[in-house]
């Protein structure tokens, strides 16, 4: 009797661990943020649903969304039917998204994570910000290895860097005449010093890192300018006969840099491609 007892518990303790790991593979999530979106994807989840796919493509660019990966359409105004249609065991939001909350919690949960606030954003919160996923998606294991991962490839990257070179100043074009300049509290700051260099920009930045100046406003800080794409329609050819702008770049000693896009507003996905894309075109250039 007690060895019957014995094998059922047994099999009762194997068989809820094998629930479990089932329960944890078919966990199905949709996510508006695709800050949220390329956690996931760098977790091994697969969203079911995500909100602008073509523009997530555009400027975020990897990890790459799976083609099985419904579009939701807009950010702002996802589209509720074809949502509820996926049946999603969890929808993930930012603070930026949250009045849509009372809508998507008729669906399913809603989990809001919030990332970028004024003076928090750091390495370590971006590794908090994973945690909170993985702990939210039963992928606690995953995080641990990406974040160990990224941190090896961040020391190899910062050997890699070519001696002496300067601050840099890091800009989005928004027109042909505005950009976004970044400084404290933004991820490509967090990304250039985790490799050992330094940021140019010394200005008062949003909660998001940046700030909107006319290029005018460039003038006189002293660094290397980096570039990162996408670029508005038509800026590309602007710049290259506008002569303001090549006195611009003339004036601070060091060629532009060109940087394929990197979601400005990501977390360890993003940290680390932009890492490796400025190293990589640090060494092209010192060459």
């Amino acid at each position: 009797m007690k060895r019957t007892f014995s094998y059922l518990c047994m099999l009762l303790v194997s068989l809820t661990s094998h629930l479990a790991v089932a329960q944890e593979q078919e966990m199905k999530v949709a996510a508006i943020d695709w800050t949220q979106i390329e956690t996931l994807l760098a977790l091994g989840i697969q969203p079911i649903g995500a909100a602008q796919i073509a523009d997530y493509n555009a400027w975020v660019n990897s990890p790459a969304i799976p083609e099985s990966t419904v579009d939701l359409g807009l950010r702002t105004q996802p589209n509720l039917e074809r949502l509820s249609e996926l049946r999603p065991d969890r929808i993930f939001i930012s603070p930026m998204f949250q009045p849509l909350a009372p809508q998507l919690s008729r669906i399913a949960p809603v989990t809001n994570i919030a990332l970028y606030k004024k003076g928090n954003v750091s390495w370590q919160a971006l590794k908090a910000y994973t945690r909170t996923i993985a702990k939210d998606t039963n992928k606690e294991g995953d995080a641990v290895a990406l974040i160990q991962s990224a941190q090896t490839k961040l020391t190899e990257l910062t050997a890699q860097v070519p001696a002496d070179v300067p601050p840099l100043l890091m800009v989005q074009f928004m027109d042909a005449r505005h950009v976004r300049v970044f400084g404290n509290n933004s991820m490509y700051k967090i990304a250039a010093n985790q490799i050992g260099l330094k940021n140019a920009w010394q200005g008062v930045t949003n909660t998001w890192g940046f700030s909107l100046v006319g290029i005018d406003k460039l003038i006189g800080t002293k660094g290397q300018i980096v570039v990162i794409e996408p670029l508005p329609a038509g800026v590309k050819n602007h710049l290259q006969q506008d002569a303001f702008w090549q006195y611009l770049v003339t004036q601070t000693g060091h060629p532009m840099l060109t940087i394929p896009p990197v979601w400005s507003f990501g977390a360890i996905p993003s940290t680390v491609r932009f890492a490796t894309l400025l190293t990589t075109a640090l060494n092209k250039e010192a060459k």
